[in-house]
């Protein structure tokens, strides 16, 4: 029996397209497909108390260590988490700590009013920070690269992208790159920040499966601090509602992943913590090419 398959026609056509569009090879872009078919997610068993006095020693030891801590908030659970545990150990240290929101411009109207609401609330020092340079554009349209300033040019260059135009949409690797990435590491730099909170998971996608609580980020030069790597789906609903933490009004509809307006699909009728977390996919309300994005994005400096 052969070992080798042969593609041909418009199979093959549309293999080699979408891997071009994620930066990959054909041989790259199968395997991640045949990786998320069959997921490898690592999850850590331990009681969620116990997760949680990991999470409060990984915030202390951040906000110890560094001079210009930061905290990156999406506006969804699992950010809300980290926010909550930094806000509850910095008050306790006496230490301070600013917050920022990226703004790609396509969110959810409802998002934009739940982080505004809550930083009020919560006496929050926010920022919102987008890619001022690429405001303009509307979902859908077809940028020309040779349109963009220089400093866009470049970082498309520095992932790959060689083609002429990309469409303005988060299921693209070149605009997800500069809406998001871009803006996060000009707004750091920018900042002078050394030690960044993000909040994510190991069990949420295979990219993130061997981050750990603390890693290093160059240009610019930062730590990033990862409190919940620990946590499952689950446990950040434990952990919010036990809290009485605020949620994001689109998880009462039925979303359990939020990211753009326009690729974003609820995941069934109920509010997202009565739904089947531990059998089914929590990120299947997003276009599942993005997913594909996820590593390139967390190589070139997202998350």
């Amino acid at each position: 029996m052969s070992n080798s398959l042969c593609l041909s026609g418009s199979v093959a056509g549309r293999v080699l397209e979408l891997a071009d569009s994620l930066g990959l090879s054909p041989e790259d872009y199968v395997n991640a497909l045949l990786e998320r078919a069959v997921p490898r997610r690592r999850v850590d068993l331990m009681p969620l108390g116990f997760k949680v006095k990991v999470a409060e020693a990984v915030v202390e030891a951040a906000l110890e260590t560094f001079r210009r801590p930061l905290v990156v908030w999406s506006g969804g659970k699992d950010s809300t988490v980290v926010l909550h545990l930094v806000r509850s150990v910095a008050g306790r240290l006496g230490k301070g700590f600013d917050v920022v929101f990226i703004d790609h411009y396509m969110h959810f109207e409802e998002t934009i009013e739940f982080v505004r609401k809550v930083a009020e609330e919560w006496g929050l020092r926010l920022y919102f920070k987008g890619n001022e340079r690429l405001r303009g554009y509307r979902y859908g349209d077809v940028v020309k690269v040779d349109s963009l300033d220089p400093r866009d040019r470049e970082e498309l260059l520095r992932i790959g992208w060689g083609k002429p135009e990309f469409t303005y949409s988060l299921n693209n690797v070149a605009a997800n790159h500069l809406l998001k990435t871009v803006p996060l590491l000009e707004f750091i730099g920018e900042g002078g920040y050394d030690g960044v909170f993000i909040g994510i998971r190991w069990d949420e996608n295979p990219a993130r499966a061997g981050e750990v609580f603390f890693s290093r980020r160059e240009k610019p030069l930062h730590i990033r601090v990862h409190p919940i790597l620990q946590f499952t789906e689950r446990d950040v609903w434990d952990y919010t509602l036990s809290n009485k933490l605020p949620i994001n009004p689109l998880y009462y509809r039925g979303f359990r992943s939020i990211d753009d307006k326009f690729e974003t699909r609820p995941t069934g009728d109920k509010p997202a913590w009565e739904q089947d977390l531990e059998n089914t996919p929590e990120r299947v309300g997003r276009a599942q090419d993005k997913e594909g994005i996820m590593e390139l994005l967390r190589r070139y400096g997202y998350m």
